[in-house]
C-alpha cells in the first residue's frame, strides 16, 4: 500500500490548557495507531498545523473527523500527496508546543510563529509548512 501525506492548520475555538492538549494527544494517540497513521501536531496561539502520513483513505477519513470536531475550526488543508518515506514513522503523534522554545535561540521559526501559522501560510508555497514541521522534527531529535 503506498503511503500518502496531507498538511492542515486550524484554529482552536478556545485556548486549549495543558489537560486539554494531554486528552487529545492520548485520544489521537490511540486512534492514530490502530489506523497506522503517524505525525506531528504542532499547537501554537490557539493555531494548530498537523501532519498526517498513511493510507490515503485514513489520512483523509481521520481529517474528515478533525474537520468536525468542535475543538477546532478555520481548518484549511494546505498539502496533500503521495510520499516515499514517513518523516514521522516512529512517532504516532508527536506534539510540540513551541512557545515552550527558547526562540531567540531560532530565528528561523520565530516569525513563523510570531505572525502565526494561518496568516504564514496564506498564499505560501504549500513545502513552507512541510519544511517547518520537518525543522521542528529536527531540532526536537537533537535535543
Amino acid at each position: 500500500m503506498s503511503s500518502h501525506e496531507l498538511i492542515y492548520v486550524s484554529l482552536a475555538t478556545r485556548e486549549m490548557s495543558p489537560e486539554d492538549l494531554i486528552e487529545l494527544l492520548q485520544q489521537s494517540r490511540e486512534k492514530n495507531a490502530r489506523l497506522n497513521v503517524t505525525g506531528l501536531l504542532v499547537y501554537h496561539r490557539r493555531e494548530f498545523m498537523q501532519l498526517l502520513e498513511g493510507s490515503k483513505a485514513d489520512i483523509f477519513s481521520l481529517y474528515d473527523t478533525i474537520c468536525r470536531d468542535d475543538r477546532n475550526q478555520q481548518n484549511r488543508l494546505l498539502w496533500d500527496g503521495p510520499m516515499t518515506q514517513r518523516a514521522f514513522a516512529d512517532w504516532s503523534m508527536a506534539f510540540i508546543a513551541p512557545d515552550k522554545l527558547d526562540l531567540e535561540r531560532m530565528p528561523a521559526y520565530s516569525t513563523f510563529l510570531e505572525t502565526g501559522f494561518i496568516a504564514q501560510v496564506s498564499g505560501a508555497p504549500k513545502s513552507l509548512a512541510k519544511s517547518f514541521l520537518i525543522s521542528l522534527r529536527d531540532d526536537f531529535l537533537r535535543r
